[in-house]
């Protein structure tokens, strides 16, 4: 039997391995997953608790925690101890102010806003501030950062629960600080 077509069997897989081999060549310098995201120079970090000029109660520590959860659960990073990190994540809780914003007709507060600034710079064993983290150098300590949420005592809201909204928020912006600039 013979063929009409004057191309070779072998043709359509040859045509498919090729573009195949193309395909992989172009892309060979991509990474994928989330390690793509983060520097493959840096393994572990140490993050001393965090400095509060403020007078709250324990929101450094609360603050550094959510902070060390953050980085063990989205980054390919692990917390390590000063003697053995590779590099130092400093965080500073520069101010957390509250404002009034809604009063009820007794003069009783319906909503209020509360306001931290946080400050964030992270650096090698070498005291090189990594540069990921200078995007909207706003301070002398690195990328500040400034988060507000609301209190509405109605809606079964507490000052703890706003603090802990404050800290997850803060917390996420600050991890997302690590990754690798596009």
């Amino acid at each position: 039997m013979s063929r009409k077509s004057g191309y070779p069997r072998t043709a359509p897989g040859l045509l498919a391995a090729l573009f195949l081999l193309t395909l992989a060549a172009g892309c060979g310098g991509y990474q994928f997953g989330t390690r793509a995201l983060y520097t493959s120079e840096i393994k572990t970090v140490f993050v001393p608790i965090a400095e509060a000029d403020t007078y709250r109660h324990d929101l450094g520590e609360r603050l550094t925690e959510a902070v060390c959860k953050r980085i063990t659960d989205r980054t390919p990073f692990d917390i390590a101890s000063s003697q053995n990190a590779d590099s130092v994540l400093f965080i500073r809780l520069k101010s957390d102010n509250q404002y009034i914003s809604g009063l009820d007709r007794y003069n009783n507060t319906r909503q209020k806003n509360m306001v931290w600034c946080v400050s964030a710079e992270w650096k090698t064993r070498q005291e090189e501030t990594l540069a990921r983290l200078d995007p909207i150098p706003l301070t002398s300590i690195g990328v500040s950062v400034n988060e507000m949420s609301y209190l509405v005592a109605e809606m079964g809201q507490s000052t703890a629960t706003v603090q802990q909204d404050l800290i997850d928020k803060i917390a996420d912006r600050v991890v997302g600080l690590m990754e690798e600039k596009w």
